[in-house]
């Protein structure tokens, strides 16, 4: 799926449509100036960064967290850049395909990833999945850290995360769990919480958040852990459980954390940033990154994240880099300690 955020220029949008006026005696008049002027200002041969259109893949399906912020930060990139950024979705193979994508694209700027840490701290320790996770890309800038609830659909017969437990104990097998893909940040958390808490569910992976919460709404599904299920249960067509963090979200504040309720020990990590190509020049990665920094400070960018239960979080290419060692890290110890496999 393609959408395109343009800068707001209605020259640009001529430009893009094929519209060209009839300008050909001045335009080889320029091109006969052309070398002399190169040779007076030797910086004016070569364009400043960026001078085309921008791709931005977002590794998720169409409509889920991950997607929004994607396009929220497109948007404000184009206007910041003077330039369209062209959206593409790549969801499927819990971001794998979109990551491989990258991988191989030129490192000129032109070609850049939103996506989540799963991608290079979960996913490569379950499958093969034909990238680098650490050395294949260029770390840009992070964006925002994902709230997260446990959510049920209102037809399941349990009203609080004890009751949850309990029918799941009751029922071996019976529960069913969605989340956005195997090797999601997602299915590791909602693996190590059922294995605390000690039940069985099936395991059933969606090419994204957004199609998995849909088929909660519908039914299909039991529960879930995701951003996704936040809106649903602030509109009452979802239940609420378990806030899945170090504290309450501030939209469901009488809603307890899983360590509240007495499961300390799911790690929650979950953050969205952009990646490049590995050895993309440090002058792009600067120039975006800061764009990314100066939206992070814009109220109007804020409130808008705000809505989609995502918490704004900046952090530059080195910091970013180093989480992103430490995640992998961490999560590969807790599927290997959990013999958790994909399936």
């Amino acid at each position: 799926m393609l959408a395109v955020c343009h800068p707001g220029r209605p020259g640009a949008l001529l430009r893009e449509a094929g519209f060209r006026a009839p300008r050909r005696r001045a335009l080889l008049a320029g091109l006969s100036l052309a070398p002399l002027l190169a040779l007076a200002r030797p910086g004016a041969a070569q364009a400043s960064y960026p001078d085309r259109p921008i791709r931005m893949i977002v590794a998720y399906a169409p409509g889920g967290t991950g997607d929004v912020v994607g396009r929220l930060v497109a948007e404000g990139l184009s206007a910041r850049l003077g330039q369209t950024m062209v959206v593409e979705n790549q969801g499927g193979a819990g971001g794998a395909i979109a990551a491989r994508t990258i991988s191989r694209a030129a490192p000129d700027g032109y070609t850049i990833m939103l996506a989540g840490n799963a991608i290079f701290a979960v996913l490569p320790h379950m499958a093969e999945v034909g990238y680098d996770p650490l050395r294949g890309f260029t770390p840009i800038v992070n964006i925002s850290e994902s709230q997260r609830l446990l959510a049920v659909r209102p037809t399941l017969p349990v009203q609080t995360l004890a009751e949850l437990v309990e029918y799941g104990r009751r029922n071996p097998g019976k529960l069913n769990y969605g989340s956005s893909g195997i090797g999601s940040t997602l299915h590791i958390m909602t693996e190590m919480f059922r294995r605390e808490a000690g039940f069985q569910a099936v395991h059933i992976p969606f090419r994204g958040a957004a199609p998995a919460a849909q088929a909660m709404l519908t039914g299909d599904v039991d529960f879930m852990i995701d951003t996704a299920v936040i809106q649903h249960v602030v509109q009452g067509r979802l239940r609420g459980l378990a806030a899945v963090g170090d504290r309450r979200l501030d939209m469901l504040p009488d809603i307890p954390t899983l360590a509240e309720q007495g499961y300390p020990g799911v790690r929650t990590s979950g953050w969205q940033a952009l990646m490049g190509p590995p050895n993309m020049p440090e002058a792009v990665v600067a120039t975006l990154s800061g764009h990314v920094e100066a939206l992070l400070r814009d109220p109007a960018f804020l409130e808008r994240l705000s809505r989609l239960g995502v918490t704004p979080s900046y952090r530059g290419p080195a910091q970013l880099a180093a989480d992103l060692q430490e995640d992998h890290r961490q999560f590969g110890a807790i599927i290997r300690a959990n013999n958790i496999s994909a399936e």
